[in-house]
């Protein structure tokens, strides 16, 4: 096979690197920037949502950064309207935050929910779990004002198409760089 082809196949690397790039982004951005259904404040213990479409969905805490947050001392439950089931509640696996130096966001939980009217009710209990709830024991608390921090519903995805997305963002990495690297070296690598 002549060099120029071989170059050619390496070069190729480059658009295929930029397509898994661009598509690991997107994932990756889409389980951030869901539409919010709801948003409530702690203190309000409790507020109804509508699913046009079914899917998954997430729920976050959102409040002041650096600060001593209602999760400990508040735990969410969803409801069918309808048929006043419950909903599975999922712990979120990776727990994705957005923070900015006033406020951030953290997913708590995500579930699936068919089209329909929901609740979410706000009841005393907790939602850590081993280390992170001695922690939160061992902390003192002052009063935390119920009204600065805030639940929200948003529109997710599943879970594995995040974990999908940082194989492939370091694969159109190498893609991009290899292609070129191997696409300039290639007379010198295939002798």
């Amino acid at each position: 096979m002549e060099i120029n082809h071989i170059r050619i196949l390496f070069f190729c690397l480059i658009p295929i690197g930029v397509f898994a790039l661009l598509k690991g982004i997107k994932l990756i951005r889409k389980s951030f920037s869901g539409e919010v259904l709801l948003e409530i404040p702690f203190s309000q213990l409790s507020g109804q949502f509508y699913v046009a479409k079914a899917g998954t969905f997430s729920i976050w805490q959102k409040g002041k950064s650096l600060t001593r947050t209602p999760i400990d001392k508040l735990r969410p439950f969803i409801y069918s309207e309808l048929t006043k089931e419950e909903l599975k509640l999922n712990y979120s696996l990776l727990s994705p935050r957005i923070n900015d130096f006033s406020t951030g966001r953290m997913e708590l939980f995500t579930f699936y929910a068919p089209i329909g009217s929901y609740k979410i009710e706000l009841k005393e209990g907790t939602i850590l779990f081993g280390l992170q709830n001695l922690i939160a024991k061992a902390i003192p608390s002052k009063s935390i004002d119920m009204t600065k921090f805030y639940v929200q519903i948003r529109e997710s995805q599943s879970q594995v198409f995040t974990f999908l997305a940082i194989p492939m963002i370091i694969s159109g990495m190498f893609g991009i760089i290899g292609g070129f690297v191997l696409g300039i070296l290639a007379d010198q690598i295939i002798k």
